[in-house]
């Protein structure tokens, strides 16, 4: 069972080396830690050459990857159509929202503002 989802500035933050965000992970490795598969993609997408690469996915294989349904596209779509135009919400962000509002749990980030429109949604920022 998933406890929390993680956005994608979160694993930037840790893959970094930042220390309150390695703080922070050190300090919930108990709880089963999700992501998006746009989470992954953003990730991987900020390597820089194939070492990086390899090191990115290595990490990112210690998190379970929360798939969406059907019923996570179509709240993404609605969420999407709803909050675009008024608040600027891009669908990637509804799309990674969707698992944890599905799932009732958590979602880590730092972009409180970026989510914050979104119903229902868990947010909680680590650091």
């Amino acid at each position: 069972m998933t406890d929390a989802l993680i956005d994608t500035n979160i694993l930037v933050d840790i893959l970094s080396n930042h220390v309150p965000a390695i703080t922070w992970f050190t300090s919930i490795k108990n709880q089963s830690l999700a992501i998006s598969p746009i989470t992954w993609l953003e990730t991987v997408r900020g390597a820089r050459n194939k070492y990086e690469l390899k090191l990115i996915v290595e990490f990112l294989k210690q998190f379970d990857i929360e798939y969406p349904t059907p019923a996570d596209n179509d709240w993404t779509m609605m969420q999407f159509s709803q909050f675009y135009l008024s608040h600027g919400i891009d669908w990637e962000d509804c799309m990674i929202a969707s698992g944890a509002v599905r799932l009732n749990v958590p979602l880590y980030t730092r972009n409180i503002k970026h989510f914050s429109v979104l119903p229902s949604l868990d947010l909680r920022k680590p650091y």
